[in-house]
C-alpha cells in the first residue's frame, strides 16, 4: 500500500496515464454519470437545462438547423440532440456509455424528427457521414490526449460534407487560474459517487501552468479493490486552439464565450468555436 500511495502522490508526466473510459465502463460509475447528466443541481456532467437551451438556440441562430444533418459526438443522454431535433435538424448522436444511449433513445420519440443514436467510441469506431454540422460540446476535446485530439479532428474532418462546420467548446486559459493543487481524503468521497460499497477516496489535484493543463487524480480504496481515475483537462488560448484546428484543415468562422453567443474576453472561462471545413 505504501508504494501505491507514494506513486499516487507523484506528479505524472502529462497524459502518461489515461483512464477516462473507466468513468463509463464501470457499471456503478456509468449510472452515476447518467444521474449527474440529468441532475439540475450540478454541472458535473452537463450544463443545466437552462444553459443547454441557450446553447441550442444560439447554434440554431447561426445555422437555421431545419433539415441540416447534424452529428452530436459525446451526446450522452441526448440533452442537446433532442433539442436540435426539435429545431428541425436530422440528428445522429454518438457515445459509448450504453446507459446514456438507452436513455436518449427512450426520450427521442417525441422529437420533431427522429433521432438516431449509436453506441460507439468516436476515437476508434466507424462513424457515419456525411454531415453538415458536427458538435462536440461540454469541453470533451479538453479531456483527450494530444494524439487523441489530432485523431478526433481528423475523423471529424472526414465526417463533414464540403464546407461543413464543427461546433465545439474548450476550456480557456483563464479557467486554469481557478485550479489549485490540493489533497482531499474522505470516506465515500463525493457522497458515494465512486462505488456502491464502503470506500476511502483520495483526490489529489495537480496544475501544470507551463502546459495549461490540470489533473484531478482519484484513488478509490474499497475493501477488495483499489483503483484510480485520472481526469486531465487541457486549457487553450484562442491562438492555440486556432492553430490546432488549422492544422486539421479547419478555419474558425466564429468565436464566443462558450456556445451561448456572449463576446469572448480575457475573463472568459470557455471558448465557443464554429469552424468550417476548408
Amino acid at each position: 500500500m505504501y508504494e501505491q500511495l507514494n506513486d499516487f502522490f507523484q506528479r505524472p508526466s502529462p497524459f502518461s496515464k489515461y483512464t477516462v473510459k473507466e468513468l463509463w465502463t464501470r457499471p456503478h460509475l456509468s449510472r452515476q454519470m447518467l444521474n449527474h447528466h440529468l441532475d439540475q443541481s450540478s454541472d458535473l456532467a452537463s450544463w443545466k437545462l437552462s444553459s443547454i437551451e441557450r446553447v441550442v438556440d444560439w447554434i440554431d441562430s447561426q445555422f437555421e438547423l431545419t433539415n441540416n444533418n447534424l452529428c452530436d459526438l459525446g451526446c450522452g443522454p441526448g440533452l442537446y440532440a433532442t433539442r436540435f431535433a426539435k429545431k428541425g435538424a436530422k440528428v445522429t448522436g454518438v457515445d459509448f456509455p450504453s446507459h446514456s444511449i438507452e436513455y436518449a433513445r427512450s426520450q427521442s420519440n417525441g422529437a420533431k424528427s427522429a433521432n438516431n443514436y449509436l453506441i460507439a467510441d468516436y476515437l476508434t469506431d466507424e462513424l457515419p457521414k456525411p454531415f453538415d454540422i458536427v458538435t462536440l460540446i461540454f469541453c470533451d476535446y479538453c479531456a483527450l490526449s494530444p494524439l487523441q485530439r489530432r485523431t478526433l479532428l481528423s475523423r471529424i474532418f472526414e465526417m463533414l460534407a464540403p464546407d461543413g462546420h464543427l461546433v465545439m467548446d474548450v476550456l480557456a486559459a483563464n479557467a486554469l487560474k481557478q485550479k489549485t493543487e490540493k489533497t482531499i481524503i474522505e470516506e465515500k468521497l463525493m457522497n458515494g459517487f465512486w462505488a456502491e460499497t464502503d470506500y476511502i477516496g483520495i483526490q489529489h489535484s495537480f496544475v501544470y501552468p507551463e502546459s495549461r493543463l490540470s489533473l484531478d487524480r482519484y484513488l478509490i480504496i474499497e475493501p477488495n479493490e483499489t483503483w484510480e481515475i485520472l481526469n486531465w483537462l487541457q486549457h487553450f488560448s484562442l491562438p492555440g486552439i486556432e492553430s490546432k484546428l488549422k492544422q486539421a484543415g479547419f478555419e474558425i468562422t466564429k468565436v464566443a464565450a462558450a456556445l451561448t453567443g456572449e463576446a469572448l474576453t480575457t475573463d472568459s472561462d470557455v471558448i465557443g468555436i464554429i469552424a468550417r471545413k476548408k
